[in-house]
């Protein structure tokens, strides 16, 4: 979502972007860009800030680049926020690249490892009780937000409920270790 942001206001568009009376909807768009960059470079230094950064399909190197050039320009952030912002555009990159190999690494996953309901690659397992289902906790946590009942059953569910899956996410990190050491033995 920030990234789309970023892309609204420093985007191939961004110079299209008018507002009538910017005053009366305390509409700031320079204030939004520094506390924008602000807060990228605040999360640069995480990991999972990174990763999600390179999944979220708004990402470009051209992006963060006329961003950077743009904060620089407008003197929005300055020294260590700079230097983290600016530092970000690289990690990104290189989380882009892990992503496409941990994509590449999952894609013949065992069934058994699959979110039943995302059908995506399970990053922490946990069993439903009522249903005694296994689901990956993002989901089941997205899922109880909305409603809180097991979706398998329609069962009630908490999610003080929910037990780990440690067998099956040990189970997991095993496959997915013996998968890395085969591509690091390919070459790949």
């Amino acid at each position: 979502m920030l990234l789309h942001v970023l892309t609204k206001l420093v985007g191939s568009k961004g110079l299209e972007l008018k507002v009538d009376n910017p005053e009366n909807y305390n509409f700031r768009p320079k204030e939004m860009l520094r506390d924008l960059c602000a807060i990228f470079a605040s999360f640069s230094s995480a990991h999972e800030f990174q990763v999600e950064c390179a999944k979220s399909g708004y990402y470009n190197t051209d992006l963060m680049t006329k961003s950077v050039k743009t904060c620089r320009k407008l003197n929005l952030l300055t020294g260590e926020s700079m230097e983290l912002f600016e530092s970000l555009a690289e990690k990104v990159k290189t989380a882009s690249k892990h992503v496409g190999d941990d994509d590449a690494l999952v894609a013949d996953a065992p069934d058994e490892f699959l979110d039943p309901l995302m059908c995506t690659f399970m990053k922490d397992p946990v069993l439903l009780p009522t249903s005694g289902t296994v689901i990956d906790r993002s989901t089941i946590m997205q899922h109880l937000l909305n409603d809180p009942v097991d979706p398998f059953n329609r069962k009630p569910l908490t999610v003080d409920m929910i037990i780990p899956a440690t067998e099956l996410k040990e189970k997991m990190e095993n496959w997915l270790e013996e998968k890395r050491s085969a591509m690091s033995t390919q070459g790949v």
